[in-house]
């Protein structure tokens, strides 16, 4: 089968498979965390958690090409930052996310725009993994992003 010819139904199978891999990944970081610290555009002390994983292939969007994207790019969020173009930060909307302290975001294309939302935790905790968006979604939030370093 092409690329031309797979369906949303195979995107759908697609994103379900990798779910499930990263899901059994999650288990894995249960009460050890990956962490790492990653110097691209800013620098952060980044922690991923079962949580996290769990949260981030829970997101499900419209498209199912994207959520098989998505759950594929969280296999690897450390490779992700790495390779990704740092697009600056933002306040966390008021009344939600009461946890954090604000929100960096990073930029990938790999064949559809990837965005990685990640949030600074408040108290000088680490940078978390939260949410894959896509342009679409991402692109309400745009406008609002602040460059250079934040706060």
């Amino acid at each position: 089968m092409t690329k031309e010819q797979r369906t949303s139904d195979d995107y759908y199978k697609e994103s379900k498979r990798l779910r499930a891999e990263v899901l059994t990944m999650a288990e894995d970081l249960k009460g050890q965390p990956l962490r790492f610290v990653i110097t691209n555009g800013i620098t952060m002390n980044v922690e991923v958690t079962k949580s996290d994983l769990k949260t981030i292939v829970s997101k499900a969007s419209r498209d199912n090409k994207f959520n098989a994207i998505k759950n594929a790019l969280a296999k690897d969020i450390r490779g992700f930052l790495e390779k990704g173009q740092y697009l600056g930060w933002r306040s966390v909307t008021e009344g939600k996310h009461g946890e954090s302290a604000y929100f960096a975001y990073f930029d990938r294309e790999i064949g559809v725009r990837a965005v990685l939302a990640m949030r600074k935790m408040k108290n000088g905790g680490p940078y978390k993994p939260y949410a894959f968006i896509d342009e679409y979604g991402f692109s309400a939030t745009e406008e609002l992003l602040q460059k250079g370093n934040p706060l």
